[in-house]
């Protein structure tokens, strides 16, 4: 969908270049060979065979480019059909989360005014989250969850006592060393650290925290002031926040957004929410509401 903003020349170039290239190659291409074909008589045969094979790579080098050329094509009339509201299935859904991530942005742009102004107004949080003294909540939203960390993983290795035909046991030996050296390989890969437990969560945004209910109804506390860092995003409305003791946690959606604001207020109060460069896009927005 890259090529829904671009201009016309710019969506269009990129197949007709390469289109009009392989029909020059191909003319040239024929051009060659024909003149090959009315010089059977008059020149060597190993000059007519390069000739023919300097044909052959021309029409190759112009089939390529003709080739290379459906993908742009495909892209060009995608975007075509986008511009008349036509979408795919799995355009549908990236419009619409698209569409979701923007209504969030709006959102969280307003709260950022009210936390700012002052006219915020302390919410009644779910029944089961335990508030702490001086504890308000100013939020609650889904949010997209995750946490960056490793596993131990183990895995089964092959070994066997081989007996027959000495080629009939190297093959066996070569397919049990090619097996575990597939399944160390997986292992490896699932045991590196990366973003693992993704899932919606229901966030409770207060001035001190934000506590998350994951889908296993297990809540989890993370406190602003307890945070090494704040990584925030606000264009694509993530969050990443890292602790000296636990997990680094990453949230998203209209909750990261609600946490994102109120991380930034609870730690850097009024200046917070005014300069961090996080935040800018959210601050673009409410510049605009107010023009």
């Amino acid at each position: 969908m890259e090529y829904d903003n671009y201009s016309i020349w710019k969506r269009h170039a990129p197949w007709t270049i390469r289109v009009a290239v392989a029909v020059v190659l191909f003319f040239a291409s024929g051009i060659l060979l024909l003149n090959a074909f009315s010089l059977t008589n008059k020149i060597e045969d190993t000059a007519l065979a390069g000739m023919a094979f300097g044909s052959l790579f021309i029409f190759s080098v112009g089939l390529f480019f003709l080739l290379t050329s459906f993908g742009k094509m495909r892209l060009a009339w995608r975007a075509f059909c986008r511009s008349k509201g036509r979408y795919t299935k799995a355009e549908k859904v990236i419009v619409n989360e698209r569409a979701e991530l923007a209504r969030a942005q709006v959102a969280a742009a307003q709260l950022a005014g009210d936390l700012f102004d002052g006219t915020w107004r302390p919410q009644n949080p779910p029944w089961d989250v335990v508030l702490g003294q001086n504890e308000q909540a100013i939020c609650a939203a889904n949010a997209n969850y995750a946490r960056f960390y490793g596993s131990d993983v183990t895995f089964t290795q092959s070994s066997g006592f081989l007996m027959g035909n000495p080629t009939l046991v190297a093959v066996g030996v070569l397919a049990m060393a090619l097996g575990n050296k597939a399944r160390r390989t997986q292992a490896e890969a699932l045991a590196k650290e990366q973003w693992r437990e993704q899932q919606e969560v229901l966030a409770v945004v207060t001035n001190h925290r934000v506590i998350c209910r994951r889908q296993d109804g297990t809540w989890l506390s993370f406190y602003f002031s307890g945070a090494t860092s704040m990584d925030i995003d606000s264009t694509t409305g993530t969050m990443i926040v890292q602790f000296p003791d636990t997990q680094p946690l990453m949230l998203g959606g209209t909750g990261g957004l609600f946490a994102a604001v109120a991380g930034v207020w609870a730690v850097r109060g009024q200046q917070g929410l005014e300069r961090h460069p996080g935040l800018a896009y959210l601050r673009s927005l409410e510049q605009n509401q107010i023009a």
